[in-house]
């Protein structure tokens, strides 16, 4: 498997445009291409609730302005991505089957969730911005919800890039084995970016040490280089343990498995993928 096509949504904010210096730096890795997406609300549905009562040719005359400001919110997000390509001269074509690294834009109406999903489904990694740390209520957040439903339901690696990055092809990675099916799939599904690193770091807890060898080993025959690092006995959060190894070793790339435990502990006590959603400074690339 390599990759060959990042999808970027852009919902008109600058922390989803500063995504696709990093899709850029992917596809010119990979000679991928690059699909921007925007999806429109349903005017009548994107109304908050209070508009209900209004009578019925004010709510429309609400519904019509309301499409007017999606369509051009649409068209400054177009011209802004469009802008994007021609200063870093990429091409922009119709077509994904064009060789080299390209660029296609698609817009849509409807349920933001539901298109993402379906559109994540035929990529091979999904590229997004990590939400602002101060975002405290991340699950009910625009942007925590998307990026949360995209990772559950598009079954593809979520490549989230944290404020403030700069773009930039890395060459120190790591991997947070803990030997569930999900960091296995992580593991399978990042193995074109592993197999180009200079040393990938296996970060895990001693009580799965005993994996270790058979883990390097298998890194090895795609001709990764490993080294292992072992959490420490104590610490307040396995997910801030994990950034203070990446911080130690120089990781920039992390790979981890998303959402490993069951979903109602998650939502009670938040977990590792909540923490890094959260708080993670490095890229990470997360796979359900």
């Amino acid at each position: 498997m390599t990759i060959k096509l990042i999808l970027v949504p852009l919902d008109g904010s600058d922390e989803s445009f500063s995504v696709l210096d990093t899709a850029l730096v992917v596809a010119n890795r990979f000679e991928a291409r690059i699909k921007a997406i925007h999806v429109k609300p349903i005017s009548a549905e994107s109304l908050p609730f209070q508009f209900d009562p209004l009578p019925a040719e004010l709510k429309k005359s609400v519904i019509k302005e309301t499409e007017r400001k999606s369509k051009e919110n649409a068209r400054q997000i177009r011209n802004q991505f469009v802008a994007f390509c021609k200063n870093h001269k990429i091409k922009i074509g119709d077509s994904l089957s064009d060789a080299g690294v390209r660029a296609v834009w698609h817009e849509e109406v409807g349920d933001t969730v539901e298109i993402l999903a379906r559109h994540g489904k035929l990529c091979d990694v999904i590229a997004t911005f990590r939400p602002r740390k101060s975002n405290a209520r991340l699950r009910r957040s625009p942007a925590g919800a998307n990026l949360e439903a995209l990772m559950l339901r598009a079954g593809r690696p979520i490549l989230m890039v944290p404020p403030k990055w700069t773009a930039h092809k890395v060459g120190q990675a790591a991997i947070a084995w803990n030997e569930s099916l999900e960091v296995s799939r992580a593991l399978a599904m990042t193995m074109p970016w592993l197999s180009q690193m200079d040393q990938v770091t296996i970060i895990m807890s001693r009580k799965r040490k005993n994996s270790a060898p058979d883990l390097r080993e298998y890194l090895a025959l795609h001709g990764v280089k490993t080294k292992v690092k072992y959490l420490p006995t104590k610490f307040k959060s396995v997910g801030a343990a994990i950034l203070d190894c990446c911080s130690e070793n120089n990781v920039e790339f992390l790979v981890v498995g998303g959402f490993s435990h069951t979903r109602a502990r998650q939502l009670l006590f938040g977990g590792v993928t909540q923490y890094l959603l959260k708080n993670s400074n490095v890229i990470t690339v997360m796979v359900h």
